[in-house]
């Protein structure tokens, strides 16, 4: 029978050998030393809450497979935020164009804005682009934009999160710069 004594000194181990291991992990999927931290900090966290920390013969192969579902689960998370925003995005966007029929000063606004984000997109890596110009612009759901790419569902996801969060990044960026 397992003490508890040796179960800590087990997780302990597990955690000296391999955290560093799992933020390098996140953060070279994510680029977030902060995501990538919490991230791996989640990983130790779902270990401890399943509760079969005795069972494991191969603590670190156990605990990368836990950092891919956490992964898989903060996309799916962030997606779901991205839709969110890109809804209120468009929200906001269809309502300054009623409101630029009337002021040319909001019709100015409004197309620095279009031009700055013309500008981000542009910048985006050309597959990131593809993938998020047919996704958000054409319409096309994630699979068919993986069978007209030829590239996993995963990886389309992968592009569009990414370009959602360089294009959300860029916007702040230059609203904050505007705003001095």
């Amino acid at each position: 029978m397992t003490t508890e004594k040796s179960v800590s000194r087990l997780i302990a181990g597990a955690y000296h050998s391999t955290y560093h291991q799992l933020v390098r992990f996140f953060h070279k999927r994510l680029g977030n030393s902060q995501d990538a931290r919490d991230l791996s900090q989640d990983v130790f966290a779902r270990w401890l809450k399943g509760g079969n920390e005795t069972s494991v013969q191969e603590t670190r192969a156990f605990l990368f497979k836990i950092a891919n579902n956490v992964l898989t689960d903060h996309w799916r998370h962030s997606r779901r935020k991205g839709r969110d925003r890109v809804s209120e995005w468009d929200d906001s966007l269809t309502e300054e164009v009623a409101q630029a029929h009337a002021d040319p000063q909001v019709q100015l606004e409004h197309r620095q804005r279009l031009d700055r984000l013309y500008q981000v997109l542009n910048e985006l890596p050309p597959r990131q682009r593809e993938a998020f110009v047919l996704y958000r612009f054409d319409g096309l759901s994630q699979s068919d934009i993986a069978e007209r790419m030829d590239i996993s569902v995963s990886m389309v996801e992968k592009h569009i999160a990414r370009a959602l969060l360089q294009c959300k990044r860029a916007m702040n960026a230059a609203e904050q710069k505007d705003g001095e």
